[in-house]
């Protein structure tokens, strides 16, 4: 096995949804390359390629489960698994989401509307109930959540996904405060655009996209943030284009957060 190891990641369980394909499969595969134990959550059928691609090169260090993170009893299943093949999760990666409808809002669906709340809040607010009594347990976990488009500015004509993703953001505020002293570091990123299929529904629905990168850019985040070197860093809101290796334990608790101008 070829593994860099270069981060402290080798023999880490990485608990990561939205796996089967885009930013969510690049990262099951620099997981694995760092020496990770995977597992990998995917409602696609896409998942199934993601975990035979995986097993080819990394054989027995994966567990692929084919589930919707909407449903809680699902992910708790699924962490209980878990469990039982390596006894801890040290990082939970939630980069499962759907874009939802778009166009101006009186003209969505309301079903669909909600879906998409389902899917991108609760779907994370699952993942996060179920492993978070595993790190308390443990004493220490990473928690990286993804926001992106709408989470820091309007998103016209993407209000379900937009709406979803700024509360993504105060809800990963939150748990960073409440379980900071039990070791836990809970942050938040923006991984900018990314070209993939979501990509080329954004701009079909004629979505402002300000920032293409690399899919490198925010998989190279995802992994600072689960390695110690991010251990520094909390309930922070970060772009992949952000200079974050630079932060220190000066900055302001409260820096950078959603909050009112005064």
């Amino acid at each position: 096995m070829n593994t860099t190891g270069m981060l402290g990641l080798s023999e880490k369980v990485v608990f990561l949804t939205g796996a089967g394909r885009g930013i969510g499969k690049a990262l099951a595969f620099a997981f694995a390359q760092e020496g990770a134990h995977l597992v990998i959550l995917s409602k696609s059928d896409h998942i199934s390629t993601t975990a035979k691609d995986l097993m080819r090169e990394y054989p027995n260090n994966c567990i692929e489960l084919k589930g919707d993170v909407s449903q809680f009893d699902f992910v708790q299943d699924s962490v209980n698994l878990v469990m039982e093949r390596w006894g801890k999760i040290d990082i939970l990666v939630n980069a499962a989401a759907i874009l939802g409808p778009t166009g101006r809002m009186h003209n969505n669906e309301v079903e669909a509307w909600i879906r998409t709340i389902e899917v991108n809040l609760l779907g994370v607010f699952n993942t996060m109930r179920a492993v978070i009594p595993v790190m308390v347990s443990q004493g220490a976990g990473k928690i990286i959540n993804f926001a992106g488009g709408g989470a820091a500015y309007a998103y016209p004509r993407f209000t379900a996904y937009a709406t979803s993703k700024v509360a993504v953001v105060r809800l990963t505020e939150t748990v960073a405060e409440e379980y900071a002293k039990e070791g836990i570091q809970a942050n938040v990123i923006a991984p900018g655009a990314v070209e993939t299929d979501m990509l080329q529904k954004v701009r079909a629905a004629r979505g402002e996209v300000r920032t293409v990168v690399d899919i490198q850019l925010p998989v190279q985040l995802v992994l600072f943030l689960a390695s110690s070197s991010s251990d520094h860093v909390n309930g922070r809101f970060i772009h992949s284009k952000d200079d974050y290796r630079s932060f220190d334990e000066s900055l302001k608790q409260d820096q950078y957060k959603l909050r009112r101008l005064v």
